[in-house]
């Protein structure tokens, strides 16, 4: 799977591009039934919501659930985002944020390479995101909305807060935009917001500004995202690098696979 010379161009003037259907209904099943299977699963990369109970992000469910492996290594993902980079790439993150029916919490507004630079010590926005809509992804549902264009802006930077939100994690709250910023911002970057059905898919630029509302609508939206770094571009953390659930230490090149999603046997349970 490859991108047009005008998909290339969106992405890099815009930050994002979408690609509607790139995974059948039958595929989105297989990951769905996956996905509800390694919300049971416990451990730190489970994150809740304040209420204790729900699941409010999974990382590292390619490790768990082998679904979730073969598509990391899809060319339907690996194609586009090795086209944007150029490079040989390896999973730095791979997170699934789900935002339950009457109540998903929101998102605050973040640039995601401040964190991976501040914390982990990634050199560079060698990297993609690239979102698999696990669910019909509508306005009433609490979609991600982009500040079009204000990757060119580079890093906004600012310190993260001194109480964070998680120990699990770095939760977006904790490396927010301030109001004031997002007013300025939004005169020059309007606000845009990808929406289309399951099986869509999303590549978005690590210095694009975004973030989403509550999900108040009677449908989930879960999101998965694989953010693909450059091999040569591999985290130099200053001190103990985070859990490896959070941030990937495997470099080795991706090699991409073609064919269809499918239920394997057994899930590879962590």
């Amino acid at each position: 799977m490859q991108l047009t010379a005008d998909q290339v161009e969106k992405y890099k003037s815009d930050g994002y591009v979408l690609l509607e259907g790139a995974f059948s209904p039958e595929e989105v099943h297989v990951m769905r039934q996956a996905l509800k299977k390694d919300q049971e699963v416990q451990g730190p990369h489970r994150i809740l919501e304040e209420d204790g109970r729900t699941v409010r992000a999974l990382y590292a469910s390619h490790t768990r659930q082998s679904v979730f492996d073969q598509l990391s290594r899809s060319d339907r993902l690996l194609g586009p985002a090795t086209q944007l980079l150029e490079c040989d790439l390896y999973i730095h993150q791979f997170k699934i944020n789900t935002k339950r029916a009457f109540g998903g919490d929101s998102w605050a507004w973040h640039q995601d390479f401040i964190v991976w630079r501040d914390t982990d010590g990634l050199p560079a926005p060698r990297a993609v995101n690239v979102g698999v809509f696990l669910s019909d992804v509508t306005e009433f549902n609490g979609p991600v909305v982009f500040l079009s264009g204000s990757h060119q802006r580079g890093t906004v930077e600012r310190k993260a807060r001194e109480t964070s939100r998680s120990d699990q994690h770095v939760d977006p709250d904790d490396y927010s935009m301030t109001p004031a910023e997002l007013s300025q911002m939004v005169e020059k970057h309007p606000m845009v917001s990808p929406k289309a059905a399951s099986g869509s898919v999303m590549l978005f630029h690590p210095e694009i500004i975004h973030g989403s509302a509550p999900n108040i609508s009677p449908f989930a939206r879960d999101l998965l995202i694989i953010t693909y770094n450059d091999v040569a571009n591999a985290p130099k953390p200053a001190g103990e690098p985070r859990p490896e659930y959070v941030i990937g230490r495997d470099t080795t090149p991706l090699v991409s696979r073609s064919g269809p999603l499918h239920e394997a046997a057994e899930s590879r349970l962590a």
